[in-house]
Protein backbone atom coordinates (compact mmCIF):
# COMPACT_ATOMS: atom_id res chain seq x y z
CA UNK A 1 0.00 0.00 0.00
CA UNK A 2 1.28 3.46 -0.90
CA UNK A 3 1.89 5.98 1.85
CA UNK A 4 -0.62 8.80 1.70
CA UNK A 5 0.57 12.38 1.47
CA UNK A 6 -2.39 13.70 3.42
CA UNK A 7 -4.35 12.68 6.49
CA UNK A 8 -7.80 11.48 5.43
CA UNK A 9 -9.27 9.90 8.53
CA UNK A 10 -11.76 12.66 9.26
CA UNK A 11 -13.29 12.87 5.81
CA UNK A 12 -13.31 9.10 5.34
CA UNK A 13 -15.38 8.79 8.51
CA UNK A 14 -18.39 10.32 6.85
CA UNK A 15 -17.99 8.13 3.78
CA UNK A 16 -18.25 5.01 5.94
CA UNK A 17 -20.84 6.50 8.30
CA UNK A 18 -23.98 4.47 8.24
CA UNK A 19 -22.21 1.39 6.87
CA UNK A 20 -24.61 -0.80 8.85
CA UNK A 21 -27.38 0.48 6.59
CA UNK A 22 -25.57 -0.13 3.30
CA UNK A 23 -27.00 -3.61 2.70
CA UNK A 24 -30.62 -2.62 3.29
CA UNK A 25 -33.20 -2.86 0.55
CA UNK A 26 -34.76 0.36 -0.69
CA UNK A 27 -37.96 -0.43 1.20
CA UNK A 28 -36.08 -1.08 4.45
CA UNK A 29 -34.07 2.10 3.97
CA UNK A 30 -37.22 4.14 3.36
CA UNK A 31 -38.81 2.71 6.51
CA UNK A 32 -35.74 3.50 8.59
CA UNK A 33 -35.64 7.01 7.16
CA UNK A 34 -39.28 7.55 8.08
CA UNK A 35 -38.62 6.33 11.62
CA UNK A 36 -35.55 8.55 11.90
CA UNK A 37 -37.50 11.63 10.93
CA UNK A 38 -40.42 10.92 13.23
CA UNK A 39 -40.99 13.99 15.35
CA UNK A 40 -38.49 16.06 13.36
CA UNK A 41 -35.81 15.66 16.02
CA UNK A 42 -32.26 16.82 15.50
CA UNK A 43 -31.03 13.27 16.07
CA UNK A 44 -33.55 11.99 13.54
CA UNK A 45 -32.23 14.37 10.94
CA UNK A 46 -28.67 13.32 11.77
CA UNK A 47 -29.58 9.63 11.40
CA UNK A 48 -31.41 10.34 8.14
CA UNK A 49 -28.31 12.06 6.84
CA UNK A 50 -26.16 9.06 7.72
CA UNK A 51 -28.57 6.73 5.91
CA UNK A 52 -28.55 8.93 2.83
CA UNK A 53 -24.75 9.06 2.85
CA UNK A 54 -24.52 5.27 3.17
CA UNK A 55 -26.61 5.01 0.00
CA UNK A 56 -24.50 7.52 -1.90
CA UNK A 57 -27.08 10.33 -1.91
CA UNK A 58 -24.74 13.15 -0.97
CA UNK A 59 -27.23 15.95 -1.64
CA UNK A 60 -29.87 14.53 0.70
CA UNK A 61 -27.23 13.63 3.28
CA UNK A 62 -25.89 17.18 3.31
CA UNK A 63 -29.37 18.65 3.69
CA UNK A 64 -30.32 16.48 6.67
CA UNK A 65 -26.94 16.64 8.40
CA UNK A 66 -26.82 20.41 8.10
CA UNK A 67 -30.39 20.68 9.42
CA UNK A 68 -29.44 18.54 12.42
CA UNK A 69 -26.97 21.16 13.65
CA UNK A 70 -29.66 23.25 15.35
CA UNK A 71 -29.85 20.71 18.15
CA UNK A 72 -26.20 19.69 18.32
CA UNK A 73 -24.53 22.67 19.97
CA UNK A 74 -21.17 21.61 21.40
CA UNK A 75 -21.31 18.14 19.83
CA UNK A 76 -18.27 17.47 17.64
CA UNK A 77 -19.28 14.40 15.62
CA UNK A 78 -22.53 15.74 14.07
CA UNK A 79 -20.79 18.96 13.06
CA UNK A 80 -17.82 17.22 11.50
CA UNK A 81 -20.09 14.88 9.58
CA UNK A 82 -22.31 17.75 8.46
CA UNK A 83 -19.22 19.56 7.19
CA UNK A 84 -17.89 16.50 5.39
CA UNK A 85 -21.26 15.70 3.82
CA UNK A 86 -21.58 19.28 2.60
CA UNK A 87 -18.13 19.07 1.01
CA UNK A 88 -18.87 15.71 -0.62
CA UNK A 89 -22.13 17.12 -2.02
CA UNK A 90 -20.49 20.32 -3.25
CA UNK A 91 -22.35 22.61 -0.82
CA UNK A 92 -19.31 24.79 -0.17
CA UNK A 93 -21.22 27.71 1.36
CA UNK A 94 -22.86 25.40 3.91
CA UNK A 95 -19.54 23.70 4.62
CA UNK A 96 -17.89 27.05 5.25
CA UNK A 97 -20.61 28.06 7.69
CA UNK A 98 -20.46 24.94 9.91
CA UNK A 99 -19.05 25.95 13.31
CA UNK A 100 -16.16 23.65 14.26
CA UNK A 101 -14.06 25.74 16.68
CA UNK A 102 -13.86 23.32 19.59
CA UNK A 103 -10.73 21.76 21.13
CA UNK A 104 -12.02 18.28 20.22
CA UNK A 105 -12.43 19.01 16.49
CA UNK A 106 -10.11 17.21 14.09
CA UNK A 107 -7.37 19.52 12.74
CA UNK A 108 -7.91 18.01 9.27
CA UNK A 109 -11.58 19.05 9.35
CA UNK A 110 -10.89 22.46 10.90
CA UNK A 111 -8.32 23.34 8.24
CA UNK A 112 -10.49 21.94 5.44
CA UNK A 113 -13.27 24.25 6.65
CA UNK A 114 -10.87 27.21 6.41
CA UNK A 115 -10.10 26.12 2.84
CA UNK A 116 -13.84 26.12 2.13
CA UNK A 117 -14.06 29.60 3.67
CA UNK A 118 -11.38 30.85 1.25
CA UNK A 119 -13.40 29.57 -1.69
CA UNK A 120 -16.66 30.93 -0.30
CA UNK A 121 -15.08 34.37 0.28
CA UNK A 122 -13.89 34.48 -3.33
CA UNK A 123 -17.26 33.37 -4.70
CA UNK A 124 -19.03 35.99 -2.56
CA UNK A 125 -16.54 38.69 -3.65
CA UNK A 126 -15.44 39.31 -0.07
CA UNK A 127 -11.80 38.20 -0.16
CA UNK A 128 -10.14 40.82 2.06
CA UNK A 129 -11.28 39.69 5.54
CA UNK A 130 -10.38 36.08 4.70
CA UNK A 131 -7.02 37.15 3.28
CA UNK A 132 -6.21 38.99 6.53
CA UNK A 133 -7.15 35.87 8.48
CA UNK A 134 -4.89 33.68 6.34
CA UNK A 135 -2.04 36.16 6.62
CA UNK A 136 -2.39 36.02 10.40
CA UNK A 137 -2.59 32.21 10.43
CA UNK A 138 -1.82 30.26 7.23
CA UNK A 139 -3.59 27.00 6.45
CA UNK A 140 -2.02 24.26 8.54
CA UNK A 141 -1.36 20.55 7.82
CA UNK A 142 -2.68 18.36 6.39
CA UNK A 143 -3.85 21.02 3.90
CA UNK A 144 -0.86 23.36 4.15
CA UNK A 145 0.44 22.82 0.62
CA UNK A 146 -2.98 23.17 -0.99
CA UNK A 147 -3.70 26.17 1.20
CA UNK A 148 -0.48 27.91 0.18
CA UNK A 149 -1.35 27.54 -3.52
CA UNK A 150 -4.92 28.82 -3.29
CA UNK A 151 -3.90 31.58 -0.86
CA UNK A 152 -1.83 33.19 -3.64
CA UNK A 153 -5.01 33.70 -5.63
CA UNK A 154 -6.93 34.87 -2.56
CA UNK A 155 -4.22 37.50 -2.02
CA UNK A 156 -4.50 38.63 -5.64
CA UNK A 157 -8.28 38.81 -5.30
CA UNK A 158 -7.79 40.99 -2.22
CA UNK A 159 -5.35 43.24 -4.08
CA UNK A 160 -2.27 42.18 -2.12
CA UNK A 161 0.07 41.44 -5.02
CA UNK A 162 3.16 41.30 -2.81
CA UNK A 163 1.71 38.24 -1.05
CA UNK A 164 0.38 36.80 -4.30
CA UNK A 165 3.77 36.96 -6.03
CA UNK A 166 6.08 35.93 -3.20
CA UNK A 167 8.80 33.59 -4.41
CA UNK A 168 8.85 30.02 -3.16
CA UNK A 169 11.88 29.24 -1.02
CA UNK A 170 14.66 27.51 -2.95
CA UNK A 171 14.88 24.77 -0.30
CA UNK A 172 11.14 24.06 -0.34
CA UNK A 173 9.99 20.50 -1.12
CA UNK A 174 9.88 19.74 -4.85
CA UNK A 175 6.08 19.74 -4.99
CA UNK A 176 5.80 23.18 -3.38
CA UNK A 177 8.67 24.57 -5.48
CA UNK A 178 7.28 23.40 -8.84
CA UNK A 179 3.65 24.33 -8.32
CA UNK A 180 4.49 27.49 -6.39
CA UNK A 181 6.56 28.63 -9.38
CA UNK A 182 3.84 27.58 -11.83
CA UNK A 183 1.16 29.64 -10.11
CA UNK A 184 3.52 32.55 -9.60
CA UNK A 185 4.09 32.61 -13.38
CA UNK A 186 0.33 32.64 -14.00
CA UNK A 187 -0.09 35.49 -11.55
CA UNK A 188 2.79 37.49 -13.02
CA UNK A 189 1.08 37.38 -16.39
CA UNK A 190 -2.17 38.37 -14.71
CA UNK A 191 -0.31 41.36 -13.27
CA UNK A 192 1.00 42.13 -16.81
CA UNK A 193 4.59 41.52 -15.75
CA UNK A 194 5.16 39.39 -18.85
CA UNK A 195 8.97 39.47 -18.82
CA UNK A 196 8.99 38.25 -15.22
CA UNK A 197 6.44 35.58 -16.07
CA UNK A 198 8.63 34.43 -18.98
CA UNK A 199 11.65 34.24 -16.68
CA UNK A 200 9.71 32.16 -14.16
CA UNK A 201 8.56 29.78 -16.90
CA UNK A 202 12.15 29.49 -18.15
CA UNK A 203 13.30 28.37 -14.70
CA UNK A 204 10.60 25.70 -14.62
CA UNK A 205 10.96 24.48 -18.20
CA UNK A 206 14.63 23.71 -17.58
CA UNK A 207 13.73 21.70 -14.48
CA UNK A 208 13.28 18.06 -15.51
CA UNK A 209 10.54 17.45 -12.93
CA UNK A 210 8.64 20.64 -13.74
CA UNK A 211 8.86 20.71 -17.55
CA UNK A 212 6.03 18.22 -18.30
CA UNK A 213 3.77 20.06 -15.83
CA UNK A 214 4.24 23.59 -17.17
CA UNK A 215 4.85 22.90 -20.89
CA UNK A 216 1.26 23.52 -22.00
CA UNK A 217 0.84 26.65 -19.84
CA UNK A 218 4.13 28.11 -21.09
CA UNK A 219 3.21 27.32 -24.69
CA UNK A 220 -0.11 29.09 -24.33
CA UNK A 221 1.69 32.06 -22.76
CA UNK A 222 4.04 32.20 -25.76
CA UNK A 223 1.09 32.04 -28.15
CA UNK A 224 -0.57 34.95 -26.37
CA UNK A 225 2.67 36.91 -26.80
CA UNK A 226 2.65 36.18 -30.55
CA UNK A 227 5.66 33.85 -30.28
CA UNK A 228 3.98 30.93 -32.05
CA UNK A 229 7.14 29.37 -33.48
CA UNK A 230 8.58 29.06 -29.98
CA UNK A 231 5.30 27.56 -28.76
CA UNK A 232 5.32 24.96 -31.56
CA UNK A 233 8.91 24.01 -30.72
CA UNK A 234 7.92 23.63 -27.07
CA UNK A 235 4.94 21.43 -27.97
CA UNK A 236 7.16 19.33 -30.26
CA UNK A 237 9.53 18.66 -27.36
CA UNK A 238 6.63 17.27 -25.36
CA UNK A 239 5.23 15.21 -28.24
CA UNK A 240 8.65 13.69 -28.84
CA UNK A 241 8.31 12.03 -25.44
CA UNK A 242 5.06 10.28 -26.39
CA UNK A 243 1.50 10.81 -27.68
CA UNK A 244 -0.39 13.65 -26.03
CA UNK A 245 -3.76 14.71 -27.39
CA UNK A 246 -3.82 18.07 -25.60
CA UNK A 247 -0.34 19.06 -26.83
CA UNK A 248 -1.19 17.90 -30.35
CA UNK A 249 -4.28 20.10 -30.41
CA UNK A 250 -2.29 23.06 -29.06
CA UNK A 251 0.42 22.55 -31.66
CA UNK A 252 -2.08 22.50 -34.52
CA UNK A 253 -3.74 25.64 -33.19
CA UNK A 254 -0.42 27.45 -33.02
CA UNK A 255 0.47 26.37 -36.58
CA UNK A 256 -2.91 27.60 -37.81
CA UNK A 257 -2.42 30.89 -35.96
CA UNK A 258 -5.59 30.22 -34.00
CA UNK A 259 -6.62 32.07 -30.87
CA UNK A 260 -4.99 30.60 -27.74
CA UNK A 261 -6.87 30.30 -24.45
CA UNK A 262 -7.08 33.52 -22.46
CA UNK A 263 -4.91 33.99 -19.39
CA UNK A 264 -6.49 32.52 -16.27
CA UNK A 265 -8.85 34.75 -14.31
CA UNK A 266 -8.38 34.89 -10.55
CA UNK A 267 -11.22 32.44 -9.93
CA UNK A 268 -9.91 30.12 -12.65
CA UNK A 269 -6.41 30.28 -11.18
CA UNK A 270 -7.68 29.39 -7.71
CA UNK A 271 -9.71 26.54 -9.19
CA UNK A 272 -6.59 25.30 -10.98
CA UNK A 273 -4.62 25.44 -7.72
CA UNK A 274 -7.23 23.24 -6.07
CA UNK A 275 -7.18 20.93 -9.09
CA UNK A 276 -3.42 20.57 -8.71
CA UNK A 277 -3.89 19.77 -5.02
CA UNK A 278 -6.48 17.15 -6.01
CA UNK A 279 -4.06 15.59 -8.49
CA UNK A 280 -1.39 15.28 -5.80
CA UNK A 281 -3.92 13.70 -3.44
CA UNK A 282 -5.00 11.28 -6.20
CA UNK A 283 -1.38 10.21 -6.71
CA UNK A 284 -1.32 9.39 -2.99
CA UNK A 285 -4.69 7.56 -3.30
CA UNK A 286 -6.21 10.01 -0.81
CA UNK A 287 -9.57 9.92 -2.58
CA UNK A 288 -11.48 11.76 0.16
CA UNK A 289 -9.22 14.78 -0.28
CA UNK A 290 -9.50 14.53 -4.06
CA UNK A 291 -13.26 14.95 -3.69
CA UNK A 292 -12.92 17.81 -1.21
CA UNK A 293 -10.48 19.81 -3.35
CA UNK A 294 -12.38 19.20 -6.58
CA UNK A 295 -15.70 20.23 -5.05
CA UNK A 296 -14.06 23.49 -3.99
CA UNK A 297 -12.46 23.88 -7.42
CA UNK A 298 -15.78 23.39 -9.20
CA UNK A 299 -17.39 26.01 -6.99
CA UNK A 300 -14.99 28.49 -8.58
CA UNK A 301 -14.89 27.04 -12.11
CA UNK A 302 -17.89 24.79 -12.82
CA UNK A 303 -17.15 24.46 -16.55
CA UNK A 304 -14.06 22.25 -16.15
CA UNK A 305 -14.71 18.88 -17.79
CA UNK A 306 -11.38 17.64 -16.40
CA UNK A 307 -12.47 18.37 -12.83
CA UNK A 308 -15.83 16.62 -13.27
CA UNK A 309 -14.09 13.60 -14.81
CA UNK A 310 -11.61 13.36 -11.95
CA UNK A 311 -14.33 13.92 -9.34
CA UNK A 312 -16.31 10.99 -10.70
CA UNK A 313 -13.25 8.77 -10.56
CA UNK A 314 -12.59 9.69 -6.92
CA UNK A 315 -16.21 9.14 -5.90
CA UNK A 316 -16.18 5.74 -7.57
CA UNK A 317 -13.02 4.86 -5.63
CA UNK A 318 -14.89 5.78 -2.45
CA UNK A 319 -17.66 3.31 -3.31
CA UNK A 320 -20.21 5.99 -4.27
CA UNK A 321 -21.18 5.01 -7.85
CA UNK A 322 -24.40 7.04 -7.94
CA UNK A 323 -22.57 10.25 -7.02
CA UNK A 324 -19.80 9.32 -9.48
CA UNK A 325 -22.32 9.01 -12.30
CA UNK A 326 -23.82 12.37 -11.38
CA UNK A 327 -20.35 13.93 -11.63
CA UNK A 328 -19.59 12.38 -15.02
CA UNK A 329 -23.01 13.42 -16.32
CA UNK A 330 -22.25 17.02 -15.23
CA UNK A 331 -19.12 17.36 -17.38
CA UNK A 332 -19.59 20.11 -20.00
CA UNK A 333 -19.12 19.19 -23.65
CA UNK A 334 -15.65 20.64 -24.18
CA UNK A 335 -12.49 18.74 -24.98
CA UNK A 336 -11.26 15.17 -24.57
CA UNK A 337 -12.21 15.03 -20.87
CA UNK A 338 -15.89 15.24 -21.81
CA UNK A 339 -15.60 12.12 -23.96
CA UNK A 340 -13.73 10.33 -21.18
CA UNK A 341 -16.46 11.30 -18.71
CA UNK A 342 -19.17 9.91 -21.04
CA UNK A 343 -17.21 6.67 -21.44
CA UNK A 344 -16.85 6.35 -17.66
CA UNK A 345 -20.56 7.06 -17.22
CA UNK A 346 -21.48 4.37 -19.74
CA UNK A 347 -19.21 1.79 -18.07
CA UNK A 348 -20.68 2.56 -14.63
CA UNK A 349 -24.24 2.28 -15.90
CA UNK A 350 -23.41 -1.08 -17.46
CA UNK A 351 -21.99 -2.27 -14.12
CA UNK A 352 -25.24 -1.14 -12.47
CA UNK A 353 -27.32 -3.26 -14.86
CA UNK A 354 -28.48 -0.36 -17.03
CA UNK A 355 -27.05 -1.81 -20.22
CA UNK A 356 -29.36 -0.12 -22.70
CA UNK A 357 -28.65 3.34 -21.31
CA UNK A 358 -24.93 2.55 -21.22
CA UNK A 359 -24.96 1.64 -24.91
CA UNK A 360 -26.94 4.75 -25.80
CA UNK A 361 -24.37 7.00 -24.14
CA UNK A 362 -21.43 5.10 -25.65
CA UNK A 363 -22.93 5.38 -29.13
CA UNK A 364 -23.46 9.11 -28.62
CA UNK A 365 -19.81 9.44 -27.60
CA UNK A 366 -18.71 7.67 -30.79
CA UNK A 367 -20.92 9.92 -32.93
CA UNK A 368 -19.68 13.04 -31.17
CA UNK A 369 -16.00 12.19 -31.54
CA UNK A 370 -14.82 9.48 -33.92
CA UNK A 371 -11.87 8.70 -31.68
CA UNK A 372 -10.19 5.50 -30.61
CA UNK A 373 -11.22 5.70 -26.95
CA UNK A 374 -14.95 6.13 -27.62
CA UNK A 375 -15.09 3.41 -30.26
CA UNK A 376 -13.08 1.02 -28.09
CA UNK A 377 -15.41 1.66 -25.15
CA UNK A 378 -18.48 0.92 -27.29
CA UNK A 379 -16.97 -2.31 -28.60
CA UNK A 380 -16.08 -3.37 -25.03
CA UNK A 381 -19.63 -2.77 -23.85
CA UNK A 382 -21.06 -4.75 -26.74
CA UNK A 383 -18.77 -7.70 -25.93
CA UNK A 384 -19.75 -7.53 -22.26
CA UNK A 385 -23.42 -7.53 -23.24
CA UNK A 386 -22.84 -10.54 -25.53
CA UNK A 387 -23.70 -8.58 -28.69
CA UNK A 388 -20.73 -10.06 -30.49
CA UNK A 389 -21.67 -9.42 -34.10
CA UNK A 390 -22.35 -5.74 -33.35
CA UNK A 391 -19.06 -5.54 -31.48
CA UNK A 392 -17.22 -6.89 -34.52
CA UNK A 393 -18.96 -4.32 -36.73
CA UNK A 394 -17.57 -1.55 -34.53
CA UNK A 395 -14.12 -3.15 -34.36
CA UNK A 396 -13.99 -3.54 -38.14
CA UNK A 397 -14.97 0.06 -38.92
CA UNK A 398 -13.09 3.39 -38.75
CA UNK A 399 -11.31 4.60 -36.71
CA UNK A 400 -10.40 1.20 -35.25
CA UNK A 401 -9.46 -0.56 -38.50
CA UNK A 402 -6.42 1.68 -38.97
CA UNK A 403 -5.04 1.09 -35.45
CA UNK A 404 -2.62 -1.69 -34.48
CA UNK A 405 -3.43 -2.02 -30.78
CA UNK A 406 -3.35 -5.24 -28.77
CA UNK A 407 -6.60 -4.43 -26.96
CA UNK A 408 -8.54 -4.26 -30.22
CA UNK A 409 -7.29 -7.69 -31.29
CA UNK A 410 -8.14 -9.01 -27.85
CA UNK A 411 -11.74 -7.80 -28.18
CA UNK A 412 -11.95 -9.26 -31.68
CA UNK A 413 -10.68 -12.58 -30.36
CA UNK A 414 -13.14 -12.63 -27.47
CA UNK A 415 -16.08 -11.90 -29.81
CA UNK A 416 -14.99 -14.50 -32.36
CA UNK A 417 -14.45 -17.14 -29.68
CA UNK A 418 -17.92 -16.55 -28.26
CA UNK A 419 -19.36 -16.95 -31.75
CA UNK A 420 -17.62 -20.32 -32.06
CA UNK A 421 -15.06 -19.13 -34.61
CA UNK A 422 -12.03 -20.63 -32.90
CA UNK A 423 -9.57 -20.25 -35.75
CA UNK A 424 -10.33 -16.55 -36.17
CA UNK A 425 -10.25 -16.04 -32.39
CA UNK A 426 -6.89 -17.76 -32.10
CA UNK A 427 -5.45 -15.62 -34.92
CA UNK A 428 -6.68 -12.43 -33.22
CA UNK A 429 -5.24 -13.41 -29.83
CA UNK A 430 -1.90 -14.34 -31.36
CA UNK A 431 -1.72 -10.98 -33.16
CA UNK A 432 -2.46 -9.27 -29.83
CA UNK A 433 0.53 -11.12 -28.35
CA UNK A 434 2.72 -10.10 -31.28
CA UNK A 435 1.92 -6.47 -30.44
CA UNK A 436 2.24 -6.93 -26.68
CA UNK A 437 3.75 -10.30 -25.70
CA UNK A 438 3.26 -10.01 -21.95
CA UNK A 439 -0.40 -9.05 -21.69
CA UNK A 440 -1.71 -11.32 -18.95
CA UNK A 441 -5.34 -10.99 -20.05
CA UNK A 442 -4.54 -12.28 -23.54
CA UNK A 443 -2.22 -15.02 -22.27
CA UNK A 444 -4.93 -16.27 -19.94
CA UNK A 445 -7.74 -16.16 -22.51
CA UNK A 446 -5.84 -17.98 -25.28
CA UNK A 447 -4.22 -20.38 -22.82
CA UNK A 448 -7.57 -21.30 -21.27
CA UNK A 449 -9.12 -21.70 -24.74
CA UNK A 450 -6.47 -24.27 -25.62
CA UNK A 451 -6.74 -26.02 -22.25
CA UNK A 452 -10.54 -26.21 -22.20
CA UNK A 453 -10.69 -27.41 -25.79
CA UNK A 454 -8.23 -30.21 -25.03
CA UNK A 455 -5.83 -28.91 -27.66
CA UNK A 456 -2.27 -27.77 -27.00
CA UNK A 457 -2.88 -28.16 -23.26
CA UNK A 458 0.82 -27.93 -22.43
CA UNK A 459 1.21 -24.70 -24.47
CA UNK A 460 -1.93 -23.32 -22.87
CA UNK A 461 -0.58 -24.09 -19.40
CA UNK A 462 2.66 -22.29 -20.17
CA UNK A 463 0.69 -19.18 -21.22
CA UNK A 464 -1.51 -19.31 -18.14
CA UNK A 465 1.50 -19.70 -15.85
CA UNK A 466 2.90 -16.45 -17.30
CA UNK A 467 -0.46 -14.73 -16.62
CA UNK A 468 -0.48 -16.00 -13.02
CA UNK A 469 3.08 -14.79 -12.50
CA UNK A 470 2.01 -11.33 -13.71
CA UNK A 471 -1.09 -11.24 -11.48
CA UNK A 472 -1.22 -13.98 -8.82
CA UNK A 473 -4.27 -12.35 -7.18
CA UNK A 474 -6.50 -12.95 -10.19
CA UNK A 475 -9.05 -15.65 -9.46
CA UNK A 476 -9.64 -16.08 -13.18
CA UNK A 477 -5.97 -16.80 -13.88
CA UNK A 478 -5.66 -19.21 -10.96
CA UNK A 479 -8.77 -21.00 -12.24
CA UNK A 480 -7.22 -21.42 -15.68
CA UNK A 481 -4.08 -22.89 -14.11
CA UNK A 482 -6.09 -25.22 -11.89
CA UNK A 483 -8.23 -26.34 -14.80
CA UNK A 484 -5.09 -27.05 -16.80
CA UNK A 485 -3.82 -29.30 -14.01
CA UNK A 486 -7.23 -30.98 -13.97
CA UNK A 487 -6.99 -31.63 -17.70
CA UNK A 488 -3.60 -33.29 -17.11
CA UNK A 489 -5.06 -35.54 -14.41
CA UNK A 490 -3.22 -33.78 -11.57
CA UNK A 491 -6.35 -33.62 -9.41
CA UNK A 492 -4.82 -32.93 -5.99
CA UNK A 493 -2.90 -29.96 -7.41
CA UNK A 494 -6.04 -28.89 -9.27
CA UNK A 495 -7.97 -28.83 -5.97
CA UNK A 496 -5.32 -26.66 -4.35
CA UNK A 497 -5.27 -24.15 -7.18
CA UNK A 498 -9.05 -24.06 -7.64
CA UNK A 499 -9.63 -23.54 -3.91
CA UNK A 500 -7.33 -20.52 -4.17
CA UNK A 501 -9.23 -19.34 -7.25
CA UNK A 502 -12.57 -19.57 -5.42
CA UNK A 503 -11.16 -17.63 -2.47
CA UNK A 504 -10.09 -14.86 -4.88
CA UNK A 505 -13.32 -14.86 -6.96
CA UNK A 506 -16.05 -16.46 -4.82
CA UNK A 507 -18.80 -15.00 -7.02
CA UNK A 508 -17.74 -16.90 -10.17
CA UNK A 509 -20.10 -19.72 -11.11
CA UNK A 510 -17.55 -21.24 -13.49
CA UNK A 511 -14.75 -21.39 -10.91
CA UNK A 512 -17.04 -22.96 -8.29
CA UNK A 513 -18.17 -25.51 -10.87
CA UNK A 514 -14.55 -26.38 -11.71
CA UNK A 515 -13.74 -26.85 -8.03
CA UNK A 516 -16.69 -29.22 -7.72
CA UNK A 517 -15.31 -31.34 -10.56
CA UNK A 518 -11.87 -31.44 -8.92
CA UNK A 519 -13.36 -32.45 -5.55
CA UNK A 520 -15.23 -35.26 -7.28
CA UNK A 521 -12.07 -36.64 -8.82
CA UNK A 522 -10.34 -36.89 -5.43
CA UNK A 523 -13.35 -38.57 -3.80
CA UNK A 524 -14.73 -35.54 -1.90
CA UNK A 525 -18.29 -36.13 -3.08
CA UNK A 526 -20.26 -33.97 -0.63
CA UNK A 527 -17.98 -31.00 -1.20
CA UNK A 528 -18.31 -31.49 -4.95
CA UNK A 529 -22.10 -31.42 -4.74
CA UNK A 530 -21.93 -28.31 -2.56
CA UNK A 531 -19.78 -26.50 -5.14
CA UNK A 532 -22.12 -27.45 -8.01
CA UNK A 533 -25.11 -26.19 -6.05
CA UNK A 534 -23.22 -23.00 -5.28
CA UNK A 535 -22.47 -22.58 -8.97
CA UNK A 536 -26.19 -22.85 -9.72
CA UNK A 537 -26.91 -20.11 -7.15
CA UNK A 538 -24.48 -17.69 -8.84
CA UNK A 539 -26.48 -17.03 -12.02
CA UNK A 540 -24.39 -19.22 -14.35
CA UNK A 541 -24.65 -19.26 -18.14
CA UNK A 542 -26.67 -22.03 -19.75
CA UNK A 543 -23.75 -24.39 -20.35
CA UNK A 544 -22.58 -24.25 -16.72
CA UNK A 545 -26.16 -24.56 -15.45
CA UNK A 546 -26.87 -27.62 -17.59
CA UNK A 547 -23.60 -29.27 -16.60
CA UNK A 548 -24.05 -28.66 -12.87
CA UNK A 549 -27.62 -29.95 -12.92
CA UNK A 550 -26.53 -33.09 -14.81
CA UNK A 551 -23.72 -33.75 -12.32
CA UNK A 552 -26.08 -33.36 -9.38
CA UNK A 553 -28.43 -35.81 -11.10
CA UNK A 554 -25.70 -38.47 -11.25
CA UNK A 555 -23.59 -37.76 -14.33
CA UNK A 556 -19.91 -38.15 -13.55
CA UNK A 557 -17.58 -35.34 -14.73
CA UNK A 558 -15.03 -36.74 -17.19
CA UNK A 559 -11.51 -37.46 -16.02
CA UNK A 560 -9.20 -40.32 -15.25
CA UNK A 561 -9.87 -41.92 -11.89
CA UNK A 562 -13.30 -40.34 -11.33
CA UNK A 563 -14.93 -41.15 -8.02
CA UNK A 564 -17.89 -43.51 -8.10
CA UNK A 565 -21.21 -41.66 -7.57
Amino acid sequence: MKTRLFATVALSAVVTAGASFAQETEAESAARLQDALAGGSSYGEFLAGRIAMAHGDTQTASRYLYASLDGSAGLVMPRERAFSAAILAGDIHEAASVELATPESSPAIVEARRMAQIVDAMVENQPRPMHRAIQAQPIMPPHAWAGALVSRWLAADAGDWNAALVETAADAPALARVFGGYHRALLLERRRRNDDADAQYQILIHDGAAAPIVRLAYGEFLERRGRRDEAVALYDMGLAQGPNVVLAVARQRALNRGRPPAAASIDQGAALALGHAAAAAAAAEAHELVVAYLRMSLELEPDSAEAWLMLGEALEELGMPVAAREAWASAPANGPAYTEARISLAASLDEAGQGDEALRIAREAVQGEAGLAAAYALASLLVRQEQYEQALQVLDSPPLTSVEEWGLYFLRGAAQERLGRRDQAQAAFQQALVLSPDQAEVLNYLGYMWIDGGERVQDGLAMVERAVTADPQSGSYQDSLGWGRYRQGEYEEAVRLLELAVSLSPESAEINDHLGDAYWQVGRRREAEYQWRRALALDPDEDIRAGAEAKLAGWVPPGTGAATP
